[in-house]
């Protein structure tokens, strides 16, 4: 690829014209001016970000942790209603069936 000298016709005008001092200092104190404004306005956002954040993380916790504690605890307690409740139908300790106790069943319900 060739490089190609850019020229600069002479009949245009040069920019030589510097705006005055007074200008440039006014410029930068509107500059410095809406950079306050914005950090002001993006410290606000950040900290409306985090407490959602946080709170996301409090409605998981809010959501786990009565799993997690009736993964936990709810097993023994369902244990002994379950015998006070066989005790009340009357099941007692559960039917231990074999297999001649399930023949015998069977033998008295068939048709003959």
């Amino acid at each position: 690829m060739k490089k190609h000298a850019v020229t600069i016709p002479d009949d245009t005008p040069e920019v030589s014209e510097v705006p005055p001092v007074d200008d440039l200092i006014d410029l930068m104190k509107k500059n410095i001016a809406w950079s306050a404004a914005i950090y002001k306005q993006n410290k606000s956002i950040q900290k409306s970000l985090r407490w959602m954040s946080i709170m996301g993380y409090v409605r998981v916790g809010i959501f786990l942790v009565p799993i997690i504690l009736g993964i936990i605890y709810l097993p023994p307690l369902l244990s002994g209603v379950w015998d006070q409740y066989q005790s009340l139908i009357g099941l007692g300790g559960g039917a231990n069936l074999d297999s001649q106790s399930v023949r015998n069943l069977l033998d008295q319900f068939s048709p003959k």
